[in-house]
């Protein structure tokens, strides 16, 4: 826990870092496509306090509130931050249409080059930096910021790239394209980051609804639970499964056949207890309930 708080303190301080620098060189140059990547810098800051809320929350043991924990605020979160992204790009995009049909928008492209080289390196310094943390502790929140990292520091190298060009353009007989250059810019980058919302607003949803995992983590989950349990006599056994947040939720229902005769209740939970063995180690971290009946009615 402590070191998804400390990767999620860094990236709030980068967002607020790369928001200020953005806003600030898309208001001196002009450009709009700087002025939307600091206002997507600044969604990140505000949902990365956020998010260091529901890093500890989701931690937290049921409630009289939750009395299956808070584990679904981490995917509506996520969806949040999607939706929000998702805002901003059609906001964007509807001004950079404007913009075009009006003759285009006068910026200063070496400022613009200088914002999107420091953009860059510290949008992939920070994006690596999370992934790394992200898959040592397991974390979703992480996982998406990184690739939210990862995706400003490539959209930068485009910025710089496509200013680059236009400091040349102003130097030929097709000059009169430069005006053009940022709403076009805009345009391309909203298209080349509409799936990055659209799909974490997807995923959220799904755990939000409590859709199954993916097809892969259900045949691993089966797996692991037949080889715990293939040796006793059941008429039937059903595994259920939905992934919110960064844990599995996991139902065994057992159908036990006449020649199941355990004497105790103790004897029953070193089957739970063979199952949650078989679990360790899988992630995301499964919490797994077992159950026993004699009647399949009760597994419908």
């Amino acid at each position: 826990m402590e070191q998804e708080t400390k990767a999620l303190r860094l990236s709030v301080a980068m967002n607020l870092i790369m928001a200020a620098l953005g806003l600030g060189f898309g208001w001196i140059s002009g450009s709009q496509a700087i002025l939307l990547d600091g206002f997507f810098s600044l969604i990140g800051f505000v949902m990365a306090l956020v998010t260091i809320r529901v890093a500890r929350l989701v931690l937290q043991p049921p409630d009289e509130h939750f009395h299956f924990g808070y584990a679904q605020f981490e995917p509506f979160l996520n969806t949040i931050k999607g939706l929000l992204m998702l805002g901003v790009a059609a906001f964007a995009l509807a001004g950079s249409i404007g913009a075009i049909v009006k003759g285009g928008r006068e910026v200063q492209p070496g400022l613009g080059i200088v914002y999107a080289v420091i953009a860059l390196a510290g949008c992939l310094v920070v994006g690596a930096v999370q992934r790394r943390a992200a898959r040592r502790i397991g974390s979703p929140l992480l996982e998406v910021d990184s690739k939210n990292w990862l995706i400003d520091g490539l959209l930068s190298g485009v910025v710089a790239a496509v200013f680059g060009l236009a400091l040349i353009l102003g130097r030929t007989r097709f000059a009169y394209m430069v005006p053009y250059v940022d709403p076009v810019l805009v345009i391309v980058l909203i298209l080349a980051i509409l799936a990055v919302p659209i799909r974490t607003i997807r995923e959220g949803l799904r755990e939000i609804l409590a859709f199954a995992p993916e097809p892969g983590v259900q045949e691993e989950v089966r797996r692991r639970v037949e080889g715990a349990i293939g040796d006793l006599p059941l008429a039937a056994s059903h595994v259920r499964m939905m992934k919110v947040g960064r844990f599995l939720y996991v139902l065994n229902q057992l159908v036990v056949s006449p020649e199941f005769r355990p004497g105790r209740v103790k004897e029953l939970d070193k089957v739970r207890q063979r199952i949650a063995t078989a679990m360790e180690g899988f992630e995301p971290t499964p919490i797994v309930d077992t159950v026993f009946t004699e009647d399949e009615k009760w597994t419908e």
